[in-house]
């Protein structure tokens, strides 16, 4: 129905086609969208809202709009993660520690209490094909990749993807994430695990058990945010082991329930501030 009254896919996909100037009206819609939203749903509903986390796209999230949307909202879930997508023309890590403290800087300076900020995690690997010539035998962080997206058009060129921990790899990457697994690199200034093939030209970038374990007191503990959240639960199957690491990380800090849906049997929870 929104593609039909609008003309717009509403996931971003049509940024060429239809640029950013012919829908600055929905920076002021959104608040009063969730204005509406909460009318309607009362008070004591929990209301959340996934929000970029990468400053580029946070054009709706201002200082002169997050106090609008701060009285809708009881939670910003950021989303610390694709961090690095196919618009970028440079290796970096798609849900790394430094970048994702910039996200919550910017929602900080914003004006967005740090309490009713919830930290991003991802339960997936994303790849990228470097440039050949783009120095990465050098320093593999921060190298040239090839052109991703098509300038004119943004569709997708199909040198770059994910894929969750649930999926089979694909397999003409099998080999190149063997690799990946067997020998993974992590980046002590920035933040992230990786690994670059040097035969496939490929970029790795995730998190592991360890890496989001350490992002508790890196990250959600040293801002004061409010909790934690995954994208997604059923991506990290049949082990869940990713999940499990995010819970024990957790299990160091007090935890209140601060809402029960007693007719779907839902228990959500926070951190005690």
């Amino acid at each position: 129905m929104l593609l039909q009254l609008t003309a717009y896919s509403g996931n971003g996909e049509d940024y060429k086609k239809i640029p950013n100037s012919q829908k600055t009206w929905e920076i002021e819609a959104y608040p009063k969208l969730l204005s509406e939203v909460r009318s309607a749903l009362g008070s004591n509903k929990i209301i959340s809202a996934a929000v970029p986390g990468l400053p580029r796209d946070m054009l709706a999230f201002t200082k002169e709009t997050i106090p609008k949307i701060s009285k809708s909202l009881d939670f910003y879930n950021i989303m610390t993660y694709d961090l690095m997508n196919r618009r970028d023309s440079t290796t970096k890590h798609h849900t790394g520690v430094q970048m994702s403290l910039d996200s919550i800087d910017a929602y900080i300076g914003n004006g967005v209490p740090p309490e009713k900020m919830n930290l991003g995690f991802a339960f997936y690997v994303k790849w990228f094909r470097t440039d050949a010539n783009g120095g990465c035998e050098k320093n593999p962080v921060g190298c040239r990749t090839v052109l991703m997206e098509d300038p004119v058009t943004g569709n997708d060129l199909g040198h770059a993807g994910a894929f969750s921990w649930h999926d089979e790899v694909p397999s003409d990457l099998q080999t190149s994430f063997s690799k990946a697994l067997k020998n993974p690199q992590y980046d002590e200034t920035l933040g992230g695990s990786y690994y670059w093939d040097s035969e496939e030209n490929i970029w790795w970038s995730w998190d592991s058990e360890s890496d989001i374990k350490s992002k508790i007191p890196k990250i959600k503990e040293r801002k004061g945010l409010g909790g934690v959240f995954a994208w997604g639960l059923g991506e990290d199957a049949p082990s869940f082991s990713h999940l499990k690491a995010l819970n024990s990380g957790m299990e160091n800090g007090p935890i209140e329930e601060i809402f029960r849906d007693p007719k779907d049997q839902i228990t959500f929870f926070r951190d005690e501030l």
